[in-house]
């Protein structure tokens, strides 16, 4: 038997009339379905993640919770590699591309060169 691929996919979509929740992320992987919010519309750290059970039900929990259809996500690029799932723009946590990472020290790839992530 085949073994199937999985296709990664992100996703985000802006929230309206929420006060905490501005905008939605999702990414669907090889481990299952993340769901992200963050209390901010432009890039940055999720403040909260899910796993949902399938896509249909993190769809469901959009439109439920948040008021966002189907037709409000907008796709966009993968991260990549080391680079966090929950951000647009490629961040890292410093030293997770050799192995030792230093959790709670942030980077990003501004012009071709790694910098420290101040927020």
């Amino acid at each position: 038997m085949a073994a199937l691929h999985v296709i990664n996919m992100r996703k985000i979509a802006k929230v309206a009339d929420n006060e905490e929740v501005k905008r939605l992320m999702l990414y669907e992987c090889e481990d299952g379905v993340y769901l992200f919010e963050f209390d901010k519309e432009t890039d940055s750290s999720a403040i909260a993640d899910y796993l949902p059970d399938t896509i249909e039900d993190l769809y469901e929990i959009a439109v439920e919770d948040y008021g966002v259809k189907l037709t409000d996500w907008e796709e966009i690029n993968d991260p990549m590699e080391f680079c966090q799932h929950d951000r647009i723009e490629p961040v890292r946590v410093v030293g997770r591309n050799t192995g030792n990472p230093q959790f709670g020290k942030l980077e990003k790839l501004f012009s071709g060169s790694w910098v420290p992530l101040i927020e």
